[in-house]
């Protein structure tokens, strides 16, 4: 009786699981509208990982009434399935790029700076504001008379120089929108390589984790059987549940890197990197040293110079004269001789001419120290160039060390290091089985060679953040 209890309690869960599985869709879009965070997204996937591990043990059971439950436990399987890889797009580290570029907030702020800028040019023509003049009494004579003019000044010297700083502008905005698209390509290739490092290590650490889960079985069965005391069990289960810790902080900081990538993307849907392999990136195109005056933060520097030598002609043309030109018409009333003859004028706009005028900077002090300022601003933009050049250099120069450095590294653990862990791996599990070794012994050697497998991805991450950090110096 307490058997078929046992079996009418098991039904009872499965019924109640594919119940809580049919709905799950509105449960979950209550839940995220509660919480609103993507990080309920993992624990749910970690949750259903926890059914499905479950229902594979039910499957499996040799119980005879359960094998009426073989349909409903599959269509379990297939919903867990759909609802964990159903809304994770693929997506590959070129797509990224592209999708950036289109999409990224900061890169499109910078395009719209750009534009702006291209849009200002048209400004350097620009005249004061025309001047109509109405005078109306006695201007002439008693009698009530009217005078009209208009007059317009320009200064036909600066048109030129205003119009060479908008253009050197223009130029230098959108010099800074390569230096944001550059800076989010970069960003985005740390953070992708990143979240790649963080899965090789949970692979990694899963496949140790299991080695260690061995461990833990045979240590407590050797306790168990009074072989050993429990000191062995509790140093094998710690060394276990450390092994998990860690795989949960990988997976945080996945989870971190995704978010980050997805703010440079400027999406909200999750998506699954296409990229599965962690490898070493290619280093072609990045070891010529001349490439580094191809960096925008360099062309930038150099635009800056262009700047600072337009603005200052710019304050040059401000001592150079401005022209005004006017012309009025205006009205007489009463008798004027005319050719010996006296004619009466009744008041009606008649009488005409124009004015020429010139402005001249007589007190030009004010402009002169403008265009010793700008002189000084190119020599302070000068230098700024060549150190940053300098700079760039120097720090590509660096990276080419370590990149050396870290190939060398590398090299190492996949010709012998490698080779050798597995061989610590593989021998210390048979002598812990054999007897032939103490728990002390395994887990040292253990460690041995987890340290080892956790140097080599680590010597591949600085390899690539290394080969990340030339391509941004020499712009590619």
């Amino acid at each position: 009786m307490k058997k078929y209890k046992i079996i009418d309690k098991f039904q009872l869960a499965i019924g109640n699981w594919q119940c809580a599985i049919g709905n799950k869709q509105s449960t979950t879009s209550k839940w995220q509208s509660a919480i609103g965070d993507e990080r309920y997204t993992i624990g749910k996937l970690q949750f259903l990982k926890l059914i499905f591990k479950f229902l594979v043990i039910l499957a499996n059971c040799k119980l005879p009434i359960l094998k009426y439950c073989q349909l409903p436990i599959a269509l379990c399987l297939l919903l867990i399935a759909n609802c964990q890889f159903s809304n994770a797009q693929s997506l590959s580290l070129k797509d990224a790029l592209e999708f950036a570029n289109k999409n990224n907030l900061t890169i499109q702020s910078s395009e719209l700076e750009s534009k702006m800028y291209s849009q200002l040019k048209g400004s350097a023509y620009e005249l004061p504001k025309t001047e109509i003049l109405g005078t109306f009494g006695q201007i002439n004579t008693n009698a009530q008379d009217k005078n009209f003019s208009i007059s317009q000044s320009f200064s036909p010297f600066q048109y030129g120089a205003k119009k060479k700083l908008l253009v050197e502008n223009s130029n230098l905005s959108q010099l800074k929108t390569g230096v944001t698209k550059q800076e989010i390509t970069f960003n985005i290739r740390q953070s992708w390589n990143s979240l790649l490092y963080y899965s090789e290590l949970n692979k990694m650490l899963q496949k140790q984790n299991n080695l260690m889960q061995k461990f833990v079985r045979s240590a407590s069965l050797r306790f168990q059987t009074g072989e050993t005391n429990s000191l062995e069990k509790t140093t094998a289960e710690a060394k276990q549940q450390e092994l998990e810790q860690k795989i949960k902080h990988n997976d945080a900081m996945i989870w971190v890197e995704k978010s980050k990538i997805k703010t440079f993307l400027n999406r909200q849907e999750n998506f699954a990197s296409s990229d599965t392999s962690f490898v070493a990136l290619p280093t072609f195109g990045i070891l010529d040293s001349t490439l580094v005056k191809e960096n925008p933060n360099v062309k930038m520097a150099s635009q800056q110079i262009n700047v600072a030598e337009a603005n200052r002609k710019v304050e040059k043309s401000i001592l150079m004269p401005d022209i005004s030109a006017g012309y009025f018409i205006q009205s007489f009333t009463g008798n004027q001789e005319v050719n010996g003859q006296a004619i009466y004028y009744d008041g009606s706009p008649r009488f005409q001419g124009f004015s020429v005028g010139i402005s001249l900077p007589i007190f030009a002090g004010s402009n002169v120290s403008k265009i010793q300022a700008s002189k000084t601003n190119i020599e302070i933009q000068q230098k700024n160039a060549d150190y940053l050049k300098l700079e760039l250099s120097t720090h590509y120069q660096q990276q080419i060390q370590q990149l050396n450095t870290f190939q060398s590294l590398v090299d190492y653990y996949k010709t012998t290091a490698l080779a050798n862990a597995d061989l610590i791996t593989k021998n210390a599990g048979k002598a812990y089985q054999n007897g032939d070794v103490s728990y002390v012994e395994y887990v040292q050697a253990f460690e041995t060679a987890l340290a080892i497998r956790t140097n080599y991805i680590n010597a591949i991450n600085n390899f690539n953040q290394t080969v990340i950090n030339l391509q941004f110096l020499v712009n590619q």
